[in-house]
């Protein structure tokens, strides 16, 4: 197991590296023409780790200055339900016309997440 400080060290690389990448990559998109279901899965996807991100360094900064941590990770589970929603949106309109044969499984999980919101 790689230690601590080897793994910060890595991940700093890596969100150095992502960071040029993504300014790169903006420059790209301004000049080019782009299907607009992957735009918006990218602009979620990047939103998704923005708030990740801001969740992770709110929990350090409060862990720094010995405050309360536990409305944090509250924080995140409420930005997980409302994409979630957001995706169940789109998902009842993209799947309209789908087989259903094949979303036997997604409906499983919709069936699952469905009798814990009911309190079970």
């Amino acid at each position: 197991m790689p230690s601590p400080l080897l793994a910060k060290d890595t991940i700093e690389t890596r969100l150095k590296a992502t960071t040029a990448e993504l300014l790169d990559l903006e420059r790209t998109l301004m000049s080019g023409d782009i299907d607009v279901r992957v735009l918006r899965d990218f602009r979620d996807a990047v939103d998704y780790i923005r708030k990740s991100a801001w969740v992770i360094q709110e929990w350090q900064d409060r862990q720094a200055h010995h405050h309360d941590t536990s409305t944090v990770l509250p924080l995140l589970t409420m930005e997980r339900v409302r994409r979630a929603t957001d995706l169940c949106k789109r998902l009842a309109v993209e799947l309209e016309d789908w087989p259903t044969d094949s979303t036997v499984n997604l409906s499983e999980a919709v069936d699952a997440l469905r009798w814990r919101l009911a309190g079970h």
